[in-house]
């Protein structure tokens, strides 16, 4: 317990900075350390033997973070699947290179961690880029801040809700220590949370009492924190097939990178799809 308390001190460390100073490149370089980290442990975890394979999906997965939340940065002004089309070809080359050691799942897990878990990644920047655009730095701190509570907070009162009244397991073949009144609080409690921030933002912003407000965030609440909880799921199932506790020791106590950013990785995605669909929708009034 000790060591799980010094890590989440750690982190929260780390991600306060990274929100009081949001317009930085902080908050870029942060989540572009997280790809290369989940990269190299997706490869690990499956004894991936093809090292020039393991490091081309390192190298990559920074780069699609970075080139995905800033189109202005891609060389020749391509588009992203042209340039992800290039890696992967070069990629399909290694794997043929050394296909006696390589096995076709490990290209598909090569591949995953090059595209698909950054580019889950980058909509967090997208969605700070967007707020910081349209509406400020208090405002993108804001939406930054219901993603991550969203990701983080609901596992937490989850585990503190299903151990005061959890008997009813949700998924005792994946997970056995969730329950569904551990889910269930714990989405309801961070929801709470959340409206809380939400007037405290309001006051903070200066702006008049808006129930439009309230009424977004719980609704994206309801959605978000039960995403949340599938996205620890998903993440249980792999480690469950793949035959191990954590993808990687990066954190005591807490694992590898993925194993914190598990929920984040389906979080960040819904908020961005909800955000740009709210967007078109009104015509780019809200």
């Amino acid at each position: 317990m000790r060591t799980k308390i010094l890590a989440g001190l750690v982190g929260m460390c780390i991600i306060i900075p990274a929100l009081i100073f949001i317009q930085w490149p902080i908050v870029d370089v942060l989540l572009m350390v997280f790809a290369a980290l989940a990269a190299f442990e997706l490869c690990n975890v499956i004894g991936m033997k093809n090292k020039p394979l393991m490091w081309a999906s390192t190298v990559a997965a920074p780069l699609v973070v970075l080139l995905m939340a800033h189109p202005a940065l891609r060389p020749f002004e391509l588009g992203m699947f042209p340039l992800m089309m290039l890696v992967g070809l070069v990629m399909v080359v290694l794997f043929l290179a050394q296909f006696k050691k390589t096995t076709f799942q490990h290209l598909m897990f090569a591949c995953t961690a090059a595209f698909v878990v950054p580019a889950a990644a980058s909509t967090f920047l997208l969605v700070r880029n967007l707020f910081l655009h349209d509406a400020g730095r208090i405002v993108a701190i804001f939406a930054v801040l219901i993603v991550l509570t969203c990701a983080w907070l609901t596992d937490a009162m989850a585990y503190f809700c299903g151990k005061a009244f959890g008997k009813r397991k949700l998924c005792p073949s994946i997970s056995p220590n969730k329950t569904w009144a551990g889910a269930v609080g714990g989405v309801l409690c961070t929801t709470g949370i959340n409206l809380l921030l939400t007037a405290a933002f309001i006051q903070m912003a200066g702006y008049a009492m808006d129930n439009v407000a309230f009424i977004l965030v719980g609704l994206a609440s309801l959605v978000l924190c039960p995403i949340a909880i599938m996205g620890d799921l998903l993440a249980s199932t792999l480690k469950r097939n793949l035959g191990i506790k954590d993808f990687g020791k990066l954190m005591p106590g807490h694992g590898g990178a993925l194993d914190r950013f598990d929920s984040f990785l389906l979080v960040a995605p819904t908020m961005w799809a909800g955000i740009t669909a709210l967007y078109t929708l009104s015509g780019g009034l809200l």
